[in-house]
C-alpha cells in the first residue's frame, strides 16, 4: 500500500453526505455523420477494451491498523471496468433538462471507496442527434485541471486514429520500469510525495499563517453577511448548466486587463447580486478583503 499524501488525505477526511468531494463535468458530442442508431453503445463497447488501466485509476483508498489508521492508496488487482464505465439512455429526443436532471442525481451521490474513485457515464438519446459524457472523480485523486487535461487527451479530429485511448487507458511506455506489474516511477513518485508532504507540512502551515497576517488577504471565519443562502445543506445536487461566447469572455478580459477566470468571477458575482436584490434580500455591509480591496484599486 503507497502512502498518501497529506494534502489528499484530507480530502477524505472532510468529505461527508453533505458535503461530497468530488469534482465532475459534463460534454456534449454531436454524433458524426453517416453514424448508426447503435453508435454509442459500440463505442461503450469498445471503451470496455482498454481494460488494462494505468496505475492512477487502479488505486482505491484504504487505512488499516498496519498504517496506525493513515489514508494510502492500494491496488485493485479485479478493477470491474463495467462498473466505473456506465451506458444510459435518455427517452429520445431527450431535452437537455432531462440530461442536467440525470446528471444532477449522479452528481449528488457518493463513490464508493471499496473502489477506485471515478465513474464515467456515456448518455444516448440527446435531441439533435448528440450524446453526453458525464466524468466523476474524487478530489483525492485529482483535481478539477487535471481531470481535464485527463479528458483532452482521450479526444481527437481524426476517425482514423488508433491511439486515441479512454482516459484510464494504460498508455505504452518507451522504456518499463515494472516490476511484477507494478510501475517503479509512479510508486516512487507516490512515496516522494507523501514524505515531502510529511515533512513541508509544517513549514507550509507555518508560512502561510505569516503570509495571512502580514497581508492582512483574508477575511476571518464566520464573518462573511448572514445572506437567505446561508443555511444547512444536505447531500443532494442540482447540475446547471450555460453557455456564453468565449471570445466575447477573452476579448472583455483583453480590454479590462482581466483573465478568463477573473471574467467568471465577476460574471457569478453579478448573478448573485441580481438574485439577492430581487428577494430584496442584499446584505447591507458586504464584507470585502484588503486583498480584494487592493487588487480593485490597483486597477481603477
Amino acid at each position: 500500500m503507497m502512502p498518501m499524501p497529506i494534502t489528499d488525505a484530507m480530502f477524505l477526511l472532510l468529505e461527508s453526505r453533505e458535503h461530497p468531494l468530488h469534482v465532475g463535468g459534463l460534454q456534449l458530442y454531436d454524433v458524426p455523420d453517416g453514424a448508426g442508431p447503435d453508435y454509442v453503445y459500440e463505442l461503450y463497447r469498445q471503451m470496455l477494451g482498454a481494460a488494462e488501466a494505468q496505475p492512477l485509476y487502479r488505486q482505491r483508498p484504504r487505512r488499516s491498523l498496519a498504517s496506525f489508521g493513515q489514508w494510502g492508496w492500494q491496488d485493485d488487482d479485479e478493477l470491474d471496468l463495467e462498473y466505473h464505465v456506465r451506458l444510459s439512455a435518455l427517452p429520445r429526443p431527450g431535452k437537455v433538462r432531462q440530461l442536467l436532471e440525470l446528471v444532477s442525481r449522479l452528481h449528488g451521490s457518493l463513490l464508493d471507496r471499496h473502489r477506485p474513485l471515478w465513474e464515467f457515464h456515456l448518455i444516448d438519446g440527446l435531441e439533435g442527434n448528440r450524446y453526453a459524457t458525464y466524468t466523476k472523480v474524487h478530489h483525492a485523486l485529482v483535481d478539477g485541471a487535471s481531470a481535464v487535461r485527463q479528458l483532452v487527451r482521450m479526444m481527437t479530429t481524426d476517425p482514423d486514429d488508433l491511439d486515441c485511448l479512454p482516459f484510464w487507458a494504460a498508455r505504452p511506455k518507451s522504456r518499463s520500469h515494472a516490476v511484477n506489474g507494478v510501475d517503479l516511477s509512479d510508486r516512487l513518485s507516490a512515496v516522494a510525495g507523501g514524505v515531502s508532504d510529511a515533512l513541508g507540512i509544517g513549514p507550509a502551515v507555518v508560512r502561510t499563517a505569516l503570509r495571512t497576517i502580514q497581508e492582512q488577504a483574508a477575511t476571518l471565519p464566520f464573518q462573511a453577511p448572514k445572506t437567505v443562502l446561508n443555511v444547512s445543506i444536505g447531500g443532494a445536487r442540482r447540475f446547471a448548466a450555460q453557455s456564453w461566447s468565449l471570445d466575447r469572455i477573452r476579448e472583455l478580459g483583453k480590454r479590462s486587463g482581466s483573465t478568463v477566470n477573473d471574467i467568471a468571477l465577476a460574471m457569478s458575482a453579478g448573478a448573485l447580486r441580481r438574485y439577492l436584490l430581487e428577494l430584496n434580500a442584499l446584505p447591507a455591509a458586504p464584507r470585502w478583503s484588503p486583498w480584494c480591496r487592493s487588487r480593485c484599486a490597483a486597477r481603477d
